[in-house]
């Protein structure tokens, strides 16, 4: 569901982010009648998947709030309108009724049947008229017309250009709330109109540019304006196949996104950050790129002056940075004359966002003898998860979009006068949190006196975006950990304009210990029976080994998929030869005789399971599709305990599991995750014995029915997510340099009993004891990167990268263990 808020100025078309989570989504931009709507996603009321996200997919439903007098008085009125089928009016007073509640699902619902009345008069308006004699003849502006920096001039735009506009987005608005509503073959149908009538309709306006009249080179003009926005809504076309599993044209369609991207004459990218983060077609320099494009868009917005060749010049002259390092704040106890006060800024402060259940007991462990803590919300909410938030903070404030511009609410935030403002949201949905960020730039740009300029608070960001934000005139840093970010590979640090913290364990925090409890609550504690039990209740055999992908389909893609599948095909047989024979032995240890293996995936919708079934009857026979179970989004303490019930996590390569990731180690279930490496000098065979043989897949072969395969890179942050929590949880056994390793891991697990056994036994041991799980710990860490910022003061030209050292864990940190 997502509601949405009409924004200060329209960007490109309707693309946008949808991340999910097993217990929300993340919010997202769609263009909706010439206006950009930033819509923000809550958890489906049916249900469905979402897991979290920034990553997750495993799904939690909320009840709705309570709608006030106001807002049901304007959703009354919005219903008048479109009963009477005044689309227009019902538009304005539903954009009017977000300002009051943007996370009501009624006005989600409405906005919906607002489009599609919308779609159903535009594309009667434009498919009558088109062919018409004066279809093609320019027109004099509209009293409400404006060029609005298309670059067209309004005398020059069409009738029949006017009416596809209008239809081009309301079909792609339409297809992005159908979206959020997990309703892709109705979205797809949109965006396929969409494509096919701007293309057409391109095609003839190209093939005419002589009969028309107006300055400049109309046609170039007019490719320069639909080319970008029909690209956009290919990729987010692409995203809904993606999310269907529909993958005839996977690898094909992602390159056509990637040629267009690398081609754009335009002043910015089709594609969202966050979405450059999670296909595999995009890579690290490309979606770096896109970032820094954003980055220049959020300064220009706020009224920058971006001298982008001196910017430019500045990147290439500039010094490697240096590296300090920071030791963990200890808690002393000891009242500091002056305490630092420490900011952190996000939209995302909802229980129906990740990020709130991961922080919630974060900034508890704030040292109140050193560290003054200030949170600001952009979202209104009062959940358990909030107020938990709230009663540990010092100060608790909640700053309006609607009321307020990006420069105001900054400059009301500097009345705390803060020495650190840590953003954790970055691109991860709005761009206002990013224009907030960038109007330091401006509000610098307007001071002289060198004192003024000093009392800016340090920007870092950290958790909402999972890679370089793009600019460190924005940012001065980002924290991540030696895993995500390789210290030692300039092919990867390269990326990243701003300087970096690096924690000594995973970068990733969490409040699970106290969130979800102890052995003795209701989610952590079922004995067999009731494991059993709740096996039976989603039609999954007792006996049955169960690998488990409960990530959104759209992070799967489909080389990944089979390569699960050749896995489960190849220890079902060993099941049945083992059974035949009556062996249960083997020179490696016990043999696991289960039953069928299982592979569970979230379901996001009935196409999506009619097409991996397909496939799988088609390439792997029809025994195997009984292989296939399928769940839907529940709600999170229900998703917790399933997830318990499952033997193996399997992490998607091109986007991990972040938030899952916690959840499924946290529940007792590891996980396998693919983290490539540039050498194979550390490669050892701890396969042999039990016969286990992969041809190493990402080698470009192609399937039996000539579907291409392709390799996954991992260069990007969002896809070494995995192996920092496998390393902070002591599992390094399950981290796979390819994906014939993957694939062998997958097995070997289901085969070796002895080796699983203790797998998962090092796993239950370590919940108490691991970084991973240690959040007063994290939050040391990080307040000692936070002092050595200090240390080094605001106005530092080239900041260095900070090491967090930390000796209190015998084992060796990431830092070291990545050879530094």
């Amino acid at each position: 569901m997502m509601p949405c808020i009409v924004a200060r100025c329209a960007l490109t078309l309707a693309m946008s982010t949808i991340v999910t989570s097993a217990f929300g989504r993340v919010p997202r931009r769609i263009v909706i009648d010439r206006h950009v709507l930033e819509t923000t996603t809550l958890a489906s009321s049916g249900g469905r998947s979402s897991a979290n996200d920034k990553d997750h997919d495993g799904g939690a439903m909320f009840p709705p709030p309570a709608i006030s007098s106001e807002l049901e008085s304007l959703l009354s009125r919005a219903r008048h309108y479109l009963d009477v089928d005044d689309a227009d009016g019902a538009f304005a007073t539903l954009a009017e009724a977000y300002g009051i509640d943007p996370t009501s699902a009624d006005v989600s619902a409405m906005f919906e049947r607002c489009l599609s009345l919308r779609v159903e008069m535009a594309r009667f308006d434009f498919h009558e008229r088109e062919d018409g004699p004066n279809a093609m003849a320019p027109s004099a502006p509209r009293a409400d017309e404006r060029d609005g920096g298309d670059g067209i001039p309004v005398s020059n735009v069409v009738p029949s250009e006017r009416r596809l506009r209008d239809l081009f987005q309301d079909r792609v608005g339409l297809s992005s709330l159908m979206i959020d509503r997990e309703r892709y073959d109705e979205a797809g149908v949109q965006l396929r109109r969409a494509i096919d009538e701007a293309t057409h309709w391109l095609d003839r306006s190209l093939s005419q540019s002589s009969s028309y009249r107006g300055d400049g080179d109309y046609s170039t003009t007019i490719f320069d304006y639909w080319q970008p926005r029909i690209d956009g809504a290919r990729y987010l076309l692409h995203r809904t196949d993606a999310a269907c599993c529909r993958w005839g044209s996977y690898f094909a369609d992602g390159d056509r996104l990637r040629r267009s991207l690398l081609s754009s004459t335009t002043s910015g990218p089709s594609v969202h950050p966050f979405d450059a983060l999670k296909f595999p077609c995009i890579s690290l320099d490309l979606a770096s790129d896109i970032a820094r494009d954003y980055a220049r868009r959020a300064l220009l917005t706020v009224g920058v002056d971006v001298n982008e060749g001196a910017y430019r010049e500045w990147r290439n002259t500039a010094p490697p940075r240096a590296v300090v390092t920071a030791e963990r704040c200890r808690n002393t106890n000891t009242i500091q004359r002056r305490r630092m006060r420490i900011g952190y800024l996000s939209p995302d402060f909802t229980s129906r966002h990740p990020l709130a259940f991961l922080m919630q007991h974060v900034f508890r462990h704030h040292d109140r003898s050193h560290f003054v803590v200030c949170v600001y919300s952009l979202s209104r909410d009062d959940g358990p998860e909030v107020r938990a938030i709230r009663e540990s903070s010092d100060v608790f404030a909640f700053l309006s979009p609607s009321a307020q511009s990006p420069v105001d609410m900054y400059r009301t935030i500097m009345q705390d006068e803060l020495d650190v403002l840590v953003d954790l949201c970055g691109y991860a949905g709005t761009s206002i949190v990013s224009e907030i960020m960038a109007s330091r730039c401006r509000l610098r740009q307007d001071r002289k006196d060198e004192e003024d300029v000093r009392s800016f608070p340090i920007h870092v960001s950290y958790m909402g975006f999972p890679g370089s934000c793009g600019s460190s005139l924005v940012w001065d840093y980002s924290v991540f950990d030696p895993i995500v970010v390789p210290p030692d590979k300039d092919d990867i640090r390269g990326h990243y304009e701003e300087a970096l913290v690096y924690l000594p364990h995973s970068y990733f925090v969490n409040s699970h210990k106290t969130a979800i409890g102890g052995r003795g609550d209701e989610i952590m504690a079922f004995d067999e029976e009731e494991k059993k039990s709740l096996r039976s209740k989603y039609g999954i055999r007792h006996s049955a080994f169960v690998y488990c992908c409960h990530s959104r389909p759209d992070k799967i893609d489909p080389s990944t998929f089979r390569s699960w599948m050749r896995a489960i095909t190849l220890v079902r047989s060993k099941y049945e030869l083992r059974k035949q024979n009556g062996d249960v032995s083997t020179a490696k240890g016990n043999i696991n005789c289960h039953g069928t293996p299982v592979l569970w995936m979230l379901r996001s919708g009935d196409e999506m399971e009619k097409n991996v079934r397909r496939l799988v009857r088609q390439e792997f026979g029809k025994d195997l599709e009984e292989c296939l179970v399928f769940a839907d989004v529940v709600e999170r303490k229900e998703h917790l305990r399933r997830l318990g019930i499952a033997d193996v996590f399997l992490d998607t390569p091109a986007y991990n599991a972040h938030t899952l990731g916690c959840d499924a180690l946290y529940m007792g279930v590891p996980m396998i995750s693919l983290l490539r490496k540039s050498d194979d000098s550390n490669d050892v065979d701890v396969y042999s014995g039990l016969d286990l043989e992969f041809a190493d897949v990402d080698s470009g072969a192609c399937t039996s029915s000539g579907q291409e395969m392709r390799s996954i890179a991992t260069e990007k942050l969002s896809s070494r997510v995995g192996a920092s929590l496998l390393k902070a949880v002591g599992l390094e056994d399950l981290i796979c340099e390819d994906m014939a390793k993957y694939a062998a891991t997958m097995a070997r697990c289901a085969l070796d009993e002895d080796w699983f056994s203790t797998i998962r036994r090092r796993l239950l041991s370590s919940k108490d004891s691991s970084p991973l799980f240690d959040t007063k710990r994290w939050v040391e860490n990080l307040e000692g990167s936070f002092r050595k910022m200090a240390e080094l003061g605001v106005d530092c030209a080239n900041y260095p990268d900070i090491v967090v050292r930390d000796d209190s864990y015998t084992t060796k940190t990431v830092w070291e263990s990545a050879g530094n």
